[in-house]
């Protein structure tokens, strides 16, 4: 009896006039040499794939999807990236790893501990950094367990905890220094003989130019705040934290001096606070040894 043979998955390598088969279990791919020895050294004069199983079926056709300059393949989710991104490393597909990495950006923004883990298995330094830097937007723990964080060593977890750690140290430091507020923003927030119903019982802070002022209560009350905050969430986000704003405002509309100009004046302010910790934490990098 005769035998059919492999079905083919896609029409587009289904091209009669293509020079070599790629089989897989019961899944046929026609394509040609040309394109898998340019894609990728590994093919250049070996067009055999390892017995491969069911899943790497799929892997195989992504996968050559990327090599097709007629097709733009788009992945969807972590599990695709990973389905090709480790062939594509495994047979030194350098131009498919960086169309692969193209995608990678909004996978950060979704899942960044997921991102995290899988750039660092496949040594993807900067999408390693950006990721690291996305996830300082939540607290360090408690942190939910995902199946990728099974794809690295203790040592990439570690250098996430000490990074997160560090940004967070010199997060805290920018709402406890005011070294950095200019001499407008800062005189804005006094006190001083004017707005008695905010002061907070002499208390000086020093600022720009070891500038002193005493500082209307509220205002100390955010930066003390913003500075525990900052601890477990040092980015600029967690300055204008809407919880952390409306209590502020809350506090200052008690005043008649300030409840005419809190919003404004509290608008412009975390706009150079987020501003200044987004640049203070942007001079700390993970440790990356790849």
């Amino acid at each position: 009896m005769e035998v059919d043979p492999p079905p083919l998955v896609s029409p587009l390598f289904n091209d009669a006039k293509a020079d070599v088969i790629l089989r897989t279990v019961g899944v046929d791919f026609r394509m040609y040499k040309s394109l898998l020895s340019l894609a990728s050294p590994f093919f250049d004069g070996m067009f055999t794939l390892p017995q491969p199983t069911s899943k790497s079926s799929r892997a195989v056709e992504k996968l050559l999807m990327f090599c097709h300059p007629a097709h733009s393949p788009v992945l969807e989710t972590l599990d695709e990236v990973r389905l090709v991104i480790e062939p594509a490393v495994k047979y030194d597909m350098a131009g498919v790893v960086q169309r692969i990495v193209m995608q990678f950006a909004k996978f950060i923004d979704q899942a960044p501990l997921r991102a995290y883990c899988i750039a660092w298995q496949f040594k993807l330094r900067d999408q390693v950094q950006q990721a690291a830097e996305h996830l300082l937007k939540q607290p360090l723990l408690p942190r939910r367990f995902v199946k990728e964080l099974d794809l690295i060593p203790a040592t990439a977890l570690h250098r996430l905890h000490e990074y997160h750690y560090s940004c967070g140290k010199a997060a805290r430091a920018v709402a406890t220094a005011f070294g950095w507020i200019d001499v407008s923003s800062y005189i804005r927030f006094e006190a001083g003989p004017v707005c008695y119903s905010c002061s907070n019982g002499g208390e000086t802070v020093t600022g720009y130019d070891n500038q002193s002022i005493s500082a209307r209560s509220w205002w100390v009350e955010y930066m003390r705040e913003t500075a525990v905050l900052l601890q477990e969430r040092p980015c600029g986000a967690t300055v204008k934290d809407p919880e952390l704003l409306n209590k502020t405002f809350r506090r200052a509309v008690q005043c008649r001096d300030c409840k005419d100009r809190v919003l404004m004046e509290m608008q412009e302010f975390t706009g150079d606070f987020a501003s200044e910790v987004e640049r203070t934490t942007a001079m700390i990098t993970l440790d990356i040894d790849f």
